[in-house]
């Protein structure tokens, strides 16, 4: 195949900037590719394209959905990357315009042929791109926690705070001024043992869980519903799973620490290798 056009149909700022190292040094690092950043103009169409956009329903505007057409009658191939859909009750029905849907926040009703699902990932200026990490043994905090309490996480915090050598700052909201930078968070994930991930206002997905892998922190996840979630985006994997976060002491107690990181890094890596080629295989 010829050159990968990967078409922004995002406004600019963080609605294209946020996930673009992830999309472009992951993703798609196995591509030649040509960007293209329409800031929501919807006015490229390219044969061969990967149109990016971020559309918190499954549904979008007439506007989208003639610029969609517009492949159609051109004969151009076209995929789709969806982001942001955190509401999977809404059906997307317009995915069978494109040969082939990937789309962030797994769920079963979105789960069809010409879809293939990916973990949030991480935000730009997180990659580890030496896969440099901190030894095991050097790591002088045991969990931590950076983000906004809500959900479940004020109960995560209590429990975080009654632990030794522990690390929390709170936020007051999504990507606020009090946020830690990308350098600061990135310091404190490679001194850190684990670092417990809850789940968002709606889904269990976080990109908490891939910036902490990066960076040879091991998450620790809860079970939705009663259920592991991330066994459909991370099926196999070794990261600590609890029903409670009152759980964590228990976890951090355990010698085994510097297996569990070794074991869990070396999965990762072979799980980003995995999706790289899925990823390749369906857009051949």
């Amino acid at each position: 195949m010829g050159n990968l056009n990967l078409i922004w149909q995002t406004t600019a700022g963080d609605q294209t900037s946020f996930e673009l190292e992830y999309i472009t040094e992951v993703l798609f690092s196995g591509f030649t590719v040509d960007k293209h950043f329409d800031n929501g103009s919807l006015q490229t169409v390219l044969d061969n394209s990967v149109i990016v956009y971020s559309s918190m329903r499954g549904y979008v505007t007439p506007e989208f959905m003639s610029y969609l057409n517009s492949y159609k009658e051109s004969g151009f191939t076209f995929y789709l990357l969806h982001l942001s859909n955190e509401r999977p009750e809404d059906p997307c029905n317009y995915y069978a315009l494109a040969k082939h849907v990937f789309r962030s926040y797994y769920a079963p009703e979105m789960a069809k042929e010409n879809v293939t699902f990916f973990p949030l990932g991480f935000k730009s200026g997180y990659l580890n791109k030496e896969k440099s990490l901190l030894d095991c043994d050097s790591k002088d905090i045991s969990a931590c926690f950076i983000g906004h309490p809500k959900s479940d996480r004020n109960e995560l915090i209590q429990v975080l705070e009654g632990i030794d050598s522990t690390f929390v700052h709170k936020t007051n909201a999504w990507n606020c001024p009090t946020s830690l930078s990308s350098d600061e968070c990135i310091e404190i994930y490679k001194r850190s043992r684990y670092a417990p991930c809850p789940m968002g206002w709606i889904h269990p997905d976080s990109f908490r869980i891939s910036e902490a892998l990066e960076w040879g922190c091991v998450p620790i996840i809860k079970r939705h519903n009663g259920l592991d979630y991330f066994q459909n985006i991370f099926p196999g994997h070794p990261m600590p799973v609890v029903s409670s976060w009152s759980e964590i002491p228990k976890i951090i107690e355990s010698s085994d620490y510097c297996s569990l990181r070794d074991r869990t890094q070396e999965w990762y890596l072979g799980y980003i290798e995995d999706l790289k080629q899925k990823i390749k295989n369906k857009l051949q």
